[in-house]
């Protein structure tokens, strides 16, 4: 009879442990991951995609900003390096969750870099506002649009096909520049 108690408490024990991991991995499926792509592909037909520079998926460094790089949805799933958490994007933060860092301007103002850090609802270099026109905004001044760079690019050293990489940085909208500054969400 004690056995049977025992063995009771224990299975009971295990269940009571397991629920907060099933809790997490229920609220993990439940958390929407998205790329964010630029519309059109430029000059590579995967498309470009906001990404951690310097380092692919997990080994990303986060030291070294952010860039447009090939999309990586071309191999069968997001890396996290590329991956966004879509409900806080409509809330002006773009976190990539597998870090918990957050994308940031330099400054708001023209030419400002794109990099990251901690995250932070309350810091206008962090608040951005992707628009209905594909715009992707700073939302403290909403006429600095997320740019690629049009001239500078370089090729990645390890992916076949290459993949290839552009610098970001906050410039004034504008459509001359539409090719450059029009985003769009991509999830499986």
């Amino acid at each position: 009879m004690n056995k049977l108690i025992n063995s009771s408490l224990i299975a009971l024990g295990l269940i009571a442990g397991m629920t907060p991991a099933l809790q997490a991995a229920e609220s993990t499926t439940e958390q929407k991951l998205v790329e964010v792509r630029l519309v059109d592909t430029i000059d590579e037909d995967r498309g470009y995609c906001l990404d951690i520079a310097g380092g692919k998926g997990a080994d990303a460094p986060l030291d070294k900003g952010m860039q447009a790089h090939t999309c990586y949805d071309y191999t069968g799933g997001l890396l996290e390096d590329q991956s966004f958490d879509e409900a806080l994007l409509k809330e002006g933060q773009f976190k990539i969750v597998y870090f918990d860092i957050c994308m940031t301007a330099s400054a708001v103002e023209n030419d400002a870099s794109i990099a990251l850090a901690s995250c932070d609802s309350s810091a206008d270099t962090q608040q951005f506002s992707l628009e209905e026109n594909g715009h992707l905004v700073m939302k403290a001044k909403p006429e600095l649009c997320v740019t690629v760079n049009a001239t500078e690019k370089r090729e990645g050293r390890g992916a076949t096909p290459v993949h290839v990489m552009r610098p970001l940085s906050l410039q004034a909208c504008s459509e001359d520049n539409a090719k450059y500054q029009t985003w769009s969400l991509f999830s499986f």
